[in-house]
């Protein structure tokens, strides 16, 4: 496993022009893709403002997703995926995506309840939210087996691309995997051509032994920071021996759920209150040494003049600059799991 950087110094003048300056930046390569990241003191992401959230705690008349307009405003599922329109398990419900990003997507709410702040999500809510989008992918798979590429995703409010703040995740079902799911499997593929072993599987063994973005185990789930961050805070976990979504078992189910649920609640004790989530499957019913993974990261604070966390590097060259090494994310994340 090679984990490999390379620091650089930038230097400068200060305004007057008598001191010279130079500031360390440390460029980072992902193990697996090979695709880089850049570690950057002065990349700040906006804290959380007081009070910037009120407008959204409150009902909303007009959300499709609450209690009431639900069963009146959202689509129905084809009667040959589920005869009763809509899949329900605890407080989740979900449908059909107006808006499809897939050939087989839906919208998955969380609860009726129109407002979750980020402790708010509950292991039993996230469990129930997993649940019911693993019966939709069961369900599609039953009437089109040529369909062999999901994923479970989740944008929270605005600023992580959220149409709607009522809390939601998405299922992704399609024919073709999206890029990175693409490059996932190819480089999975690879590494274990060459060397034997999953790849996931080799990345826990070094990433525990190493001790430096380890956080810790939930089960058999197993929790880390990104050597190389895709993105701000970000965290990753592996489902071991699991290949696809659809070979969770319902205690599995419970361990990302847990393990997401105190990830939140510490977003929200740094300051944030916006994520994205990811939570990829290798192609269904292959046996290719893919392994489950979540990726989860924060985007920025939404306030009244917020700014993107995503420039140039990372929409055009596919490339992130973080402000934090994962190494300090890990040790600061490791207390909350530890506690929690």
């Amino acid at each position: 496993m090679d984990f490999r950087r390379e620091s650089l110094i930038a230097r400068f003048r200060s305004p007057d022009g008598t001191e010279e300056v130079g500031r360390q930046l440390e460029v980072r390569f992902d193990p697996l893709l090979g695709t880089s990241a850049r570690i950057a003191e002065g990349v700040k992401l906006p804290k959380a403002v007081p009070g910037a959230l009120d407008f959204l705690r409150g009902a909303d008349p007009d959300c499709p997703f609450c209690p009431g307009r639900l069963e009146r405003l959202t689509p129905q599922l084809p009667r040959s995926v589920a005869p009763e329109g809509r899949i329900r398990h605890g407080e989740a419900v979900l449908f059909p995506n107006l808006v499809p990003y897939s050939q087989y997507a839906a919208v998955a709410i969380f609860s009726g309840r129109h407002w979750l702040a980020l402790p708010d999500f509950s292991p039993a809510l996230i469990a129930d939210n997993l649940a019911v989008t693993l019966s939709f992918v069961r369900a599609v798979r039953r009437i089109d087996e040529e369909v062999r590429n999901c994923a479970y995703n989740v944008n929270y409010l605005y600023p992580a691309g959220g149409s709607l703040p009522h809390p939601h995740a998405q299922a992704y079902l399609d024919r073709h995997p999206t890029t990175m799911t693409r490059l996932l499997c190819e480089a999975g593929a690879r590494y274990r051509a060459q060397h034997g072993r999953s790849f996931w599987e080799a990345l826990v063994e070094a990433e525990e032994e190493r001790a430096e973005r380890f956080v810790g185990r939930i089960g058999a789930t197993s929790w880390m920071t990104a050597f190389a961050p895709l993105g701000f805070n970000e965290v990753r976990a592996v489902v071991s021996g699991r290949e696809t979504l659809l070979d969770l078992t319902e205690d599995e189910v419970a361990a990302l759920a847990l393990g997401i649920s105190r990830v939140l609640a510490w977003y929200e004790a740094s300051g944030c209150d916006s994520f994205n989530l990811a939570l990829y499957s290798g192609p269904l019913g292959s046996a290719g040494g893919f392994r489950v993974n979540l990726v989860m990261m924060t985007r920025s604070a939404l306030a009244s003049h917020y700014r993107s966390d995503a420039m140039y590097l990372e929409r055009l060259h596919w490339e992130a600059a973080v402000d934090r090494a994962p190494e300090a994310l890990a040790a600061e994340l490791r207390r909350r799991f530890a506690t929690s």
